[in-house]
């Protein structure tokens, strides 16, 4: 969702993102999710985020669909191999306008989660939170930590000449019940700063949100619920950037 500081000044939204359920060679379904915040700075940020989200999405998609839904496969080097895409990508498109790699700059956020397990990816800033369905161990957790720069308000962008030694990837066993990606602009609303750890009141209030929302599965439903949201005085009071939020949650059969 757009920011109000990119409404007083007329400047577009630079977050992207995608999600959708895939079916694993097994018939089961994956949730593969991608975000991205492009840089302010930037001139054309937006389009280095939806090309980083769309290529993430088809690496993801294209290697569950062959290799199943264990997740095994997931290791550094599918990073590494996505992010080569991603950069590939966005150079085509610098050289297709004439703009220099940096213009494209921006962050990036992936999860590809299937029944018991997870594989989770990010440069730069933002945060991935999950939580597992074992009642022991039901606690918000940050899958990574946000990645800074070595100055204030610096951050790391996939077009960094150095990012491949930058990305952070974890990969957690069990099934999981909750997850979230975030962009920077909910970030401190979100996450404590200080400690790294999960706000668990907010999340614990946008997953109830979403569970109490009418026509589950109705993706449009849900949407209208967070966009009300992510639009309140009391959100928009926090932080005037542009906000990306995807929230997916795993209902049990009954």
């Amino acid at each position: 969702m757009i920011g109000t500081s990119h409404l007083r000044t007329g400047t577009e939204c630079q977050d992207f993102h995608a999600v959708n359920l895939v079916a694993a060679s097994s018939g089961s379904e994956v949730v593969i999710a991608a975000a991205a915040d492009g840089a302010g700075s930037a001139k054309r940020s937006l389009n280095g985020a939806r090309q980083a989200c769309y290529t993430f999405f088809e690496c993801a998609q294209l290697a569950v669909a062959q290799l199943g839904q264990s997740l095994d496969f997931l290791h550094d080097g599918f990073a590494l191999d996505t992010l080569e895409d991603v950069r590939a990508r966005i150079a085509e498109l610098a050289k297709e306008s004439e703009e220099p790699l940096s213009a494209y700059a921006c962050t990036m956020l992936g999860a590809i989660v299937a029944d018991h397990a997870a594989f989770f990816l990010q440069i730069g800033d933002g945060a991935i939170v999950y939580r597992m369905r074992d009642a022991e161990t039901a606690v918000w957790r940050l899958a990574l930590s946000p990645q800074r720069g070595e100055f204030a308000n610096e951050t790391i962008f996939v077009t960094r000449g150095d990012v491949a030694q930058r990305i952070s990837v974890a990969r957690v066993a069990g099934p999981i019940a909750e997850f979230a990606l975030l962009t920077d602009g909910i970030e401190h609303l979100a996450v404590k700063m200080a400690t790294g750890e999960p706000h668990a009141r907010f999340f614990e209030h946008v997953f109830a949100g979403l569970r109490a929302a009418p026509g589950t599965g109705t993706a449009t439903i849900h949407e209208a619920w967070l966009e009300a949201f992510l639009a309140s005085p009391q959100v928009c009071a926090r932080t005037d950037d542009d906000k990306t939020l995807i929230l997916c949650s795993r209902q049990l059969a009954t």
